[in-house]
């Protein structure tokens, strides 16, 4: 595989970052990168949790100066010591967690912060003409229209807030646009529609620097991948010289199966053969318009999947379990035992927990240590005599799970806001497994985590499964469901349209494509 990072600068080349190194107290979190971006290119940067992405594109962004390497703009060395330098250059970074204000206007956030005023030297009222008129050639290619440039932006939904994030970017001549996981939370119609805008741009000459876990997103849509591992630079490629399996192995060394996730999953002979003990039966639950008439059961020791597309009912279907959403038709059963689930605290006396979709909103402490994130649910196990918290306890249990689920963290007191997503995922993980479950419902379990932490997770759910508990696993990604599943069912319109079967050996890729024609085919078709 070709790397270029030591081709002379091209005349097309916008930016260049030449052996860049960052030093934090114990920690170098770049090694001497380098980069590369032309001009007019939609170039993808790559690899897992910690290998120096957020760092790379903080130095980019003007927020963090580097130790040492430079970094040249059009073929001049510059400096970025604050982010309205970068933006001066027309560098401009559209982070995953927007910097939007809701409560403002569309207008009012393109231009927040560089308002155009009335009166000599810009000193007057705001001059929202000027604006509307400064944005009036974008607007229209993006969908959106005047009135909606009058109404708060936190009415829009979070494809048409990526949008204005880009128009604030083109409404001051931007060069180059940084875009940190952009599709995360996006539905696939939504992630369709953000990549004709990322085109459109390409179109216009603005060169795209795109970050993201997805490899399946890269295809037909990126034209060079920079991938880095430990802080270094391991390799630019065009896309057309790579596959989704060369890139893992680029960015953790390690072999891949043919649905371009680690191969590190339970072999056939692991899976359940014969019928186990029934711990969860749903028997025409209904909870009107989202849910309809649903029919399943899960085993121990089995993962059961759910497919299907944004609004199919699969996130309602959890919540149904949980007990956080009351059920208005049907019965639930747990252990062939007919229960009435109506709070959380419910389904964890009965033995149901659930990892949410939403980690940084609903599964985080995010200003709380681990310990406390850990034990949350089941304070009462940490008490003396069921009255008062042992501190010394808490922290051994965490400590416990911390070496058992490989949590990379400099103890149990550290806020589990400074871990990556994957070790944030991993300590959801640990406070379900804490309240000592029989089911764990896992929502979009690996959203948003790097390649190596997927892996990881994967283990952590064939390990749970393993002791005889049971899972129910809900994802947007088809080859994650036939990598971990033993069954998959595909949700549509807020019912069950059909069961699959993943092939159990995970390496034939014909019969991959197969069962996810089948899924998709499943998920599209109308159900009565």
């Amino acid at each position: 595989m070709p790397d270029r990072d030591t081709q002379e600068p091209g005349p097309q080349e916008l930016l260049r970052v030449e052996g860049v190194v960052k030093h934090y107290p114990g920690v170098v979190a770049l090694s001497g990168v380098s980069l590369d971006v032309r001009a007019g290119e939609i170039h993808a940067l790559l690899g897992e949790n910690g290998a120096g992405k957020s760092t790379l594109i903080n130095v980019l962004s003007g927020t963090t100066q580097p130790t040492s390497g430079q970094v040249l703009v059009a073929g001049e060395p510059v400096q970025l010591r604050r982010p309205r330098d970068a933006q001066d250059l027309g560098i401009t970074t559209i982070h995953q967690e927007l910097s939007l204000a809701p409560e403002l206007t569309v207008l009012q956030n393109i231009f927040l912060g560089r308002e155009l005023r009335r009166g000599p030297f810009g000193r007057g009222l705001l001059d929202e003409h000027a604006m509307s008129a400064r944005v009036q050639g974008v607007i229209a290619d993006f969908g959106l229209t005047e009135r909606d440039l009058r109404r708060p932006v936190g009415e829009f939904g979070a494809l048409t807030q990526h949008v204005v994030e880009i128009i604030k970017a083109l409404a001051f001549d931007a060069r180059l646009v940084i875009l940190d996981e952009p599709t995360s939370g996006l539905a696939e119609e939504e992630r369709v529609m953000l990549f004709d805008h990322m085109r459109r741009l390409r179109e216009r000459g603005i060169s795209l620097v795109w970050v993201t876990h997805r490899l399946d997103e890269l295809y037909g849509l990126v034209d060079r991948i920079t991938v880095l591992r430990d802080g270094r630079t391991v390799a630019t490629t065009d896309t057309t010289e790579s596959t989704p399996a060369d890139l893992v192995r680029l960015m953790v060394g390690r072999k891949t199966t043919s649905l371009g996730v680690i191969a590190e999953g339970r072999t056939p002979a692991e899976r359940p053969a014969d019928p186990r003990a029934e711990v969860l039966r749903l028997e025409n639950v209904s909870r009107r318009p989202v849910l309809r008439g649903v029919s399943l059961t899960i085993a121990g020791g089995e993962i059961l999947g759910v497919a299907g597309v944004a609004g199919a009912g699969r996130t309602e279907l959890a919540r149904a379990i949980l007990g956080a959403d009351r059920i208005d038709g049907g019965r639930i059963l747990v252990d062939g035992e007919p229960v009435r689930i109506r709070h959380p605290r419910d389904a964890y006396r009965l033995g149901i927990a659930m990892v949410p979709e939403e980690r940084k909103t609903l599964g985080i402490l995010a200003d709380f240590p681990l310990d406390k994130n850990t034990t949350v649910s089941r304070l009462g196990k940490v008490a003396r005599l069921g009255l008062m918290l042992d501190r010394r306890r808490e922290r051994a249990v965490t400590r416990d799970y911390i070496d058992e689920l490989g949590v990379r963290t400099t103890g149990a007191g550290e806020r589990i806001r400074n871990l990556s997503g994957g070790n944030q995922q991993k300590i959801v993980i640990a406070r379900c497994l804490f309240t000592g479950p029989r089911l764990i419902i896992f929502d979009e379990p690996t959203q948003g985590i790097d390649v190596a932490a997927k892996a990881e997770v994967y283990r952590l759910i064939h390990r749970f499964v393993a002791g005889g508990g049971a899972a129910l696993v809900i994802s947007s990604e088809i080859p994650e469901l036939l990598h971990v599943s033993d069954r998959i069912l595909v949700m549509r319109e807020g019912a069950i349209a059909g069961e699959v079967r993943p092939d159990l050996r995970g390496d034939d890729l014909e019969a991959d494509e197969r069962v996810s024609a089948e899924i998709m085919s499943l998920a599209a078709r109308s159900v009565a």
